[in-house]
């Protein structure tokens, strides 16, 4: 199973690198995780000019990348509980989870994904939703391993 992260950020600087690192390190023997970070002079430029011109770049940036089950994440997403979530892996064998940059995701891309998922009703900064999604990625691998981490 290869399952992707994806998200748009300015560095890996201050941003639970080393306990993301360490999900990714724990995961590795139920599927191969990557942390895909993309940020580039068009996103910045675009996020100085404003929401609209920020959302198409950060779409032009994602569609390259839908491949497989595609997973958005918005607040306005279903939530899930835990095992709810580790369904997801069980169906596919190729994931990609988006986490949108400073003005979310477009309705374009959303409507693109098979689905569409809130971490929670509460606004997160995106470094936390980050964690908090690979830390959830490793306990629905366990749940589908029946691994004693999720108990």
């Amino acid at each position: 199973m290869d399952i992707s992260v994806f998200s748009i950020q300015k560095s890996r600087a201050d941003s639970f690198e080393n306990e993301i690192k360490e999900y990714i390190k724990m995961s590795a023997k139920f599927a191969n995780i990557s942390d895909k970070i993309i940020f580039n002079d068009k996103i910045a430029k675009a996020q100085s000019i404003g929401k609209d011109e920020a959302l198409k770049a950060y779409d032009e940036a994602y569609e390259p990348n839908l491949k497989g089950f595609c997973v958005m994440l918005d607040e306005r997403g279903s939530e899930l509980n835990s095992s709810e979530f580790a369904k997801i892996f069980e169906q596919n064998m190729q994931l990609s989870f988006f986490i949108g940059g400073a003005y979310g995701l477009s309705k374009n891309l959303k409507d693109k994904a098979q689905k569409v998922i809130s971490l929670s009703k509460m606004t997160m900064a995106h470094k936390i939703a980050k964690l908090v999604l690979f830390e959830q990625i490793f306990r629905g691998l366990c749940i589908n391993a029946n691994h004693p981490y999720h108990k």
